[in-house]
Formats: structure tokens, C-alpha cells, sequence
């Protein structure tokens, strides 16, 4: 008779390496039961219902991997699409960058350390306002106070528009960090003593401008376009920064959508849809620590998380293809 083996979080981590389906509780019991062991759908269940995997959980892993006085830190958020999904919690209907429209969905917003190699997540958190009424804006200032007790000096920290306010700009000026951040067109500075206009309103030069921003002081303001031709602008704290600087941080900027981008393919970040919230965030914090090792690979082995996986995938179907089940 099979012996019944109770499932840890690492048993759940390896499916999400593995696993190229939706994600299930049921699924996940198939892949682990044999003839010697079991494990039921109700364990995994209650596995993922009864834990409580924190932040604390991914740097424990990650905190032997990164170097604390060099590299860069980005944060930025994404929405897990669930707008399929009437009754699973933490879901809220927010503006989606991909989508250019407001969708239901989770929100996770991530702090990574980067050499401009390998990315590591270092801290997340989950929007519920509902749960902790904070914004996003709070979850920002509680990861970069985090990463400052924890004796991070990064070159420059970099986030996005929805992340430069005053208030946040202040909050990484006294923790004595430079940042890096897009601004949008409408804010209002001070280019010459004589008022506050709108940044898209000036001419900028390619080697950047200093401006005063209005309620807040001095910064180098920058203007570039996308692929489609439309203006960004890009401000700093780092006075001195030259446009050849910029373009080199835009680079690092665009590390994490490429971590956004393999959480979601590689690691099944949304494909869970439980309705409890609890096991949707023990569900993220599982998907963050597969991608983390997918990158400590890469780091130890020079093996892309792509090709990684295309490594797991292809032994199933070596053996398929040897013996297959459904030939005419």
C-alpha cells in the first residue's frame, strides 16, 4: 500500500519548474503519486491553504546570491489576469501597461537586484488594500526600507511614473540612494527661476537638463522616445548624469519586464485559480522561489531559465515519441 507523504513547499516549487499546464492541487498530486508514494488533491490543499510563505521566505533563499554593495535595485509592478474570475480574493481592477486597459487581476509588485547579468527577486508584495489598506505607493517605501536595513548600497534604484512621487523621491534621497525614475509629461518644474511649466513644454538637450521640481528640489530631467515615437522623460537625483549614463540605465530599467515576462511563462505565477487568498499568495511566493532558481542556475551554469525548462519538457517528450500512446 502507498505511503502517504505530506508535501512541503519545495515539492510544490519543483512542479512549477516542471510544469507547462494550468496548475491545480489535482494536477500537481498526479505528477507526485507512484506506486510507493501518495499524495492526495486535499493535502496539497490544505498544504497551500494552512501555510503562510512571507517575503521573508524568497530572501532567506536569495540573500547568498546577491552582492549588497554594488549592482542596481528596480521595482515595478504587474497584474496576474484574472479577469475571467468572479470570486477569487485579492483581485482588483487595475490598469494593465500590456493591455493599455483596466483589467481584474492581482497585483505583485517586486523589488530585484540586478548586475545587469542575472536578476534575483529580493522582495515582494501583493496589492490587497482591502486586507492591509496600503497602495502601492506604501508597499514601495516598505521594500526600499527593507533593503536599507538589510545594508543594500545599490548604484541607482529605477521604478517607474506610478512610483515618482515626492513623497517616495524624498524617502530615497534620505536613505542617501541615487534613483532613476520615468516621469510623466504633466509634472511641473522650474527651469530657469521664472515658474513652473509642464516638462513636455521644454526643449530638453540630449545631455539632460536641470530643473527644479515643484515641492521638491533640484533634479537632471531627460527626454527619449519609444519604438512608436512617443516622449518619455526620465529624472534623477544624480546631477552629474550624462546622457550616455541614461542610456545605459534604461538598459538595466528593462530587466525586470524580462522577469515579469518569465514569472508568467516559466513558473506559473498566474495559472493558479483558487479562490482563497491565502493560496494565491503561497501560490506567488512558490512561483518567485521557481524563478530564483532558474536564475541561480543561470548565475552557477550559464543556462538561460528558457533553455532550462526546454530541458525538463524534452525528456517527457523523448519518451513519448519512443513509445507513443496514441499512434494510429
Amino acid at each position: 500500500m502507498p505511503i502517504t507523504k505530506q508535501p512541503s513547499d519545495v515539492d510544490y516549487i519543483n512542479y512549477l519548474i516542471a510544469a507547462r499546464c494550468d496548475v491545480s492541487c489535482i494536477k500537481v498530486t498526479d505528477c507526485y503519486s507512484t506506486s510507493e508514494f501518495s499524495k492526495s488533491h486535499d493535502t496539497f490543499n490544505r498544504f497551500l491553504t494552512r501555510q503562510s510563505l512571507t517575503p521573508e521566505t524568497l530572501w532567506a533563499e536569495v540573500e547568498a546570491y546577491v552582492d549588497r554593495k554594488r549592482g542596481w535595485l528596480v521595482l515595478d509592478d504587474t497584474i496576474l489576469d484574472k479577469k475571467h474570475s468572479k470570486k477569487i480574493e485579492c483581485t482588483y481592477y487595475q490598469w494593465s501597461g500590456k493591455e493599455h486597459k483596466v483589467i481584474k487581476g492581482i497585483g505583485l509588485i517586486t523589488l530585484i537586484w540586478t548586475d545587469g547579468i542575472t536578476s534575483f527577486p529580493i522582495d515582494y508584495r501583493i496589492y490587497d488594500k482591502d486586507v492591509d489598506d496600503k497602495t502601492k505607493n506604501d508597499h514601495l517605501q516598505e521594500m526600499a526600507l527593507t533593503a536599507f536595513k538589510r545594508g543594500f548600497t545599490p548604484a541607482f534604484v529605477m521604478f517607474d511614473s506610478w512610483y515618482s512621487g515626492n513623497e517616495n523621491l524624498k524617502l530615497i534621497n534620505r536613505l542617501g540612494w541615487f534613483y532613476f525614475t520615468r516621469v510623466k509629461k504633466n509634472r511641473m518644474v522650474n527651469p530657469d527661476a521664472q515658474g513652473n511649466v509642464q516638462v513636455s513644454s521644454l526643449n530638453i538637450p540630449e545631455e539632460g537638463l536641470e530643473v527644479h521640481l515643484k515641492k521638491y528640489g533640484f533634479i537632471r530631467l531627460f527626454h527619449s522616445l519609444n519604438r512608436k515615437g512617443v516622449s518619455r522623460y526620465w529624472a534623477t537625483n544624480f546631477l552629474p548624469m550624462n546622457n550616455e549614463d541614461r542610456l545605459v540605465l534604461q538598459s538595466i530599467c528593462w530587466t525586470i519586464e524580462n522577469y515579469h515576462r518569465a514569472i508568467k511563462e516559466l513558473c506559473g505565477v498566474k495559472k493558479c485559480q483558487a479562490r482563497k487568498g491565502i493560496i494565491q499568495r503561497n501560490h506567488i511566493n512558490c512561483s518567485l522561489r521557481a524563478y530564483l532558481r532558474f536564475e541561480v542556475n543561470k548565475f552557477l551554469n550559464s543556462v538561460t531559465p528558457y533553455d532550462a525548462q526546454w530541458q525538463i519538457i524534452k525528456v517527457g517528450i523523448s519518451e513519448y515519441i519512443q513509445n507513443p500512446k496514441y499512434a494510429l
